[in-house]
């Protein structure tokens, strides 16, 4: 079964491209160009990733991320977020609303379909696991794909969910930056690493106390003490 891509850009012929370009490698591809039209597809398709640009009319692709990461149907849809060259800000915000990863405008069709790929490695993985991990009152489901804290469901992105996993996983071991990149995201990425700290710092502050329990490995990376 082909695997479904929802793109949502309102540069008409850059979408098209986009699409043209997806489907040649064998992808179902769907296309908006504003997000009223995108929530549209996204209910009626259930796409398995969202290519989504930053700047849209009507409400714009961060505020469009922001409220299909609160939504419990559709919070678990990875989506890589298209910003403009330089936006640096746009990244960070971008990531802070729940955006798994970004591609910077213009793109190559080769690191576009690389990232898509590693996102979707990055979910088979994680629908193969039927694990619970667990620190005290804080479990995490690996066949649920849930996390709670004194039985309360905490909404987790997908990439906040890996992470969490990943440090449960290695209780107590300091884990590398970089090495934690390339197993999240599934792709080595120098200089990055910025994006882990993003990503940590949401978890901690969505834990509440057991995010105390992630402690900064100084000038290396994060250990999880619990």
């Amino acid at each position: 079964m082909k695997r479904k891509i929802l793109v949502v850009d309102d540069d008409i012929q850059l979408c098209q491209l986009t699409s043209d370009i997806l489907e040649e490698h064998g992808y179902q591809v769907f296309a908006a160009h504003n997000t009223d039209d995108a929530f549209k597809k996204v209910y009626e398709h259930t796409p398995d990733l969202i290519v989504l640009d930053i700047w849209l009319p009507s409400i714009g692709g961060l505020e469009f991320c922001r409220q299909i990461r609160n939504d419990a149907q559709t919070r678990a849809i990875p989506i890589i977020m298209l910003t403009v060259q330089d936006k640096e800000m746009d990244k960070v915000i971008g990531l802070e609303m729940g955006a798994d990863d970004y591609v910077t405008k213009p793109f190559g069709q080769r690191e576009l379909l690389a990232r898509i790929k590693a996102v979707l490695r990055r979910v088979e993985r994680g629908l193969a696991e039927n694990k619970v991990l667990k620190s005290g009152d804080l479990i995490l489901d690996m066949d649920k794909h849930t996390v709670t804290v004194k039985n309360r469901l905490v909404p987790m992105t997908p990439k906040e969910f890996d992470l969490l996993a990943m440090m449960l996983q290695n209780k107590r071991k300091a884990l590398n930056r970089q090495n934690l990149l390339t197993a999240v995201w599934g792709y080595d990425a120098p200089g990055s690493t910025g994006t882990i700290d993003v990503h940590i710092r949401h978890l901690r502050k969505k834990l509440q106390s057991h995010g105390a329990k992630i402690k900064t490995v100084l000038g290396f990376g994060y250990r999880f003490d619990g």
